[in-house]
């Protein structure tokens, strides 16, 4: 791993450490999946316990679904943590993260990303944190893929260095995500719902971009609910 990518690693980013999941953590998504063929198996099983079914058939019916659920989870946990350590042994950080270092200061770096992500198609900003980070959701196409949530966050290398981090992940339904998170654990989810590098980087791409369009930039963007507006530094308005 590089030293750039070794740097990236202690952000708060933990699942960027090779070491992340180790062989006992298998035990969280396989304890979640017999939980939730549990759940799954209750509405027949006191179906069958009101018609008399025959208990012996029952525990069979039960153990079936049970075995099913918890070994297509467990395959699914190895091919998961496969991929993302064989990525994370062979590229780094830069396997699931896009970082751009821009030679401008952190509050001029800040502004120009907030509002080159105005520009974005199908995006709109959820939350911000001055000079720190913004939270920006995408909506995705029906057919093709789910919304994500991007994180873009800024690190201040220098007077006049700033690094751009860009990270994102799938945002599903409330129910989807309820699921997933009680199944497999504080460990595996982030791992689940990480998205393919090559997102991060056209979005980084897109903010590149439009840094290059505005060299120079004076202006303080103000981000409202109903408006947005421009404001020099100095306090006067821009249309």
């Amino acid at each position: 791993m590089s030293e750039e990518s070794q740097e990236l690693v202690v952000i708060d980013l933990p699942i960027l450490n090779p070491e992340h999941i180790q062989p006992q953590d298998y035990l969280r998504p396989i304890v979640g999946a017999t939980i939730y063929a549990m759940v799954f198996t209750l509405p027949p099983t006191l179906m069958a316990l009101v018609t008399g079914l025959p208990m012996a058939r029952l525990l069979s019916f039960q153990f079936g679904v049970a075995t099913t659920i918890v070994g297509l989870l467990l395959i699914s946990a190895m091919i998961h943590h496969f991929v993302w350590w064989h990525r994370l042994k062979n590229q780094g950080a830069s396997a699931f993260i896009a970082f751009e270092d821009l030679d401008m200061p952190l509050e001029q770096a800040f502004e120009l990303s907030l509002g080159a992500t105005t520009q974005l198609p199908k995006s709109k900003i959820e939350t911000f944190e001055e000079g720190q980070r913004i939270q920006l959701r995408v909506k995705g196409n029906f057919w093709v893929t789910v919304d994500r949530m991007v994180d873009i966050k800024f690190e201040k290398l220098g007077e006049n260095k700033t690094r751009v981090i860009v990270d994102s992940a799938f945002k599903l339904t409330p129910v989807r995500t309820f699921l997933i998170t009680k199944i497999w654990g504080p460990k595996w989810s982030p791992i689940v719902f990480r998205l393919d590098v090559r997102k991060n980087k056209q979005m980084l791409a897109q903010i590149k971009d439009y840094l290059r369009r505005v060299p120079e930039w004076n202006h303080k963007y103000i981000y409202g609910d109903s408006f947005c507006e421009f404001e020099s530094f100095d306090g006067e308005k821009v249309a």
